[in-house]
């Protein structure tokens, strides 16, 4: 039986990042990861500035396939109010940017290999026991793995292992329709996010297109898919409006449900779960993988700070308290936001436009948004002593 330090169990974004920042402070880490190989995943990811400064400290930014954002247009359909949130007045050089999943996986996957940490790809999960001294993963092949610390950051799937886990689920009737999609002027880096009483719709620069995410009922969504591009870019031209110009392609579309969920608990005995394992929300306001990079950073800060036994259980409920304000807030927020705007009563649909009006007149409310998604709530290390 292998044993390490720490196991992580999943080498996507965020299993992998983490895998890197704890290696770094000299501890011993095995990546473990059931797909037989990388992934090259056709999708394009939001990453705050933030996560673009946490992947750099550790080696693991791409060269390619990044695309910046200088600003954030924000608006609603069928009522006034909107405004724009701009790289430039938070003195960063770009609020995020849309990364290539397949160039982030490929530049993480490179810097773990450098950095000597064993990735085992096809090593299936079958068996998760937590003991008092280490956590032991059984795998497929008959083999098992101990360590101080097992974490979780496999989107879910072996959290239901433990005894006393559990998910809670909120289901917004909703799908996600998404593509590229081309219009007949440059985006210069401005992302649109389109409150509609149908759900939102935010188009992300990408290259010279848009990453299109157009949210509607399964039966709509189904409907948009069927479209030839003739009457899809005419049906995308009524529903968002001509702000971005008028749309002239689209590329290949699919659809997949939006759910809220989130864990009872983010740490069990020797165990921690983060990521997309702990909480999976909305993309409304783009905040999944940078809140699941945060995790990574702050189970890492704790690791850092105690030296000794990696799964203590002042360990685990430091790293509880360092994520409660963050993860609880970024949830709250993306489900506020889904509930809001698609109310359609005109009271409200004013009320939200004397939000967004007052948000654009005053730098400071937007300052502060603006930093809240890009850093997140702040967080604090408690209780940490060798």
């Amino acid at each position: 039986m292998g044993s390490v330090d720490v196991a992580i169990v999943g080498a996507g974004p965020v299993g992998a990042a983490l895998a890197l920042l704890v290696s770094a402070s000299g501890r011993s880490v095995r990546v473990i990861e059931a797909r037989p190989g990388p992934s090259r995943d056709a999708r394009t990811l939001a990453l705050s500035q933030a996560s673009r400064e946490m992947l750099e400290g550790v080696g693991g930014w791409p060269q390619a396939g990044i695309t910046p954002i200088a600003d954030i247009h924000v608006s609603q359909k069928g009522g006034p109010g909107r405004t724009v949130i701009a790289a430039a007045e938070q003195g960063l050089p770009a609020l995020g940017y849309t990364v290539s999943y397949a160039a982030l996986e490929a530049a993480l996957e490179s810097r773990l290999a450098e950095a000597g940490v064993p990735v085992s790809y096809g090593a299936s999960c079958e068996s998760i026991t937590l003991g008092a001294d280490a956590a032991t993963v059984g795998l497929k092949d008959g083999s098992a793995v101990a360590a101080d610390l097992l974490v979780l950051a496999d989107g879910g799937g072996n959290a239901r292992r433990i005894p006393g886990l559990a998910y809670l689920e909120k289901d917004y009737g909703q799908v996600a329709v998404t593509g590229p999609v081309w219009t007949d002027r440059p985006h210069r880096g401005r992302a649109y996010e389109r409150f509609t009483p149908q759900g939102p719709v935010a188009l992300l620069p990408v290259d010279d297109r848009y990453a299109l995410v157009w949210t509607a009922t399964p039966a709509e969504g189904d409907r948009i898919r069927a479209l030839d591009d003739t009457a899809y870019l005419a049906g995308l031209q009524a529903h968002f409006g001509d702000r971005a110009g008028r749309f002239v392609k689209a590329g290949p579309r699919a659809a997949f449900p939006l759910k809220l969920r989130t864990i009872n608990t983010t740490v069990a005995r020797r165990a921690v779960i983060v990521g997309n394992a702990a909480q999976a929300m909305h993309p409304i306001a783009g905040q999944g993988l940078n809140i699941g990079l945060r995790d990574a950073a702050s189970l890492a800060a704790v690791l850092a700070a105690r030296r000794r036994d990696a799964g203590a259980a002042e360990v685990l409920d430091a790293y509880r308290a360092s994520r409660r304000r963050d993860t609880g807030r970024g949830v709250a927020f993306t489900d506020f936001l889904v509930g809001a705007f698609m109310d359609r009563r005109r009271v409200v649909t004013w009320g939200r436009g004397l939000a967004l009006s007052a948000l654009d007149l005053l730098p400071p409310a937007r300052r502060f948004l603006a930093a809240r998604m890009i850093r997140g709530a702040p967080t604090a290390l408690r209780g940490l002593h060798e």
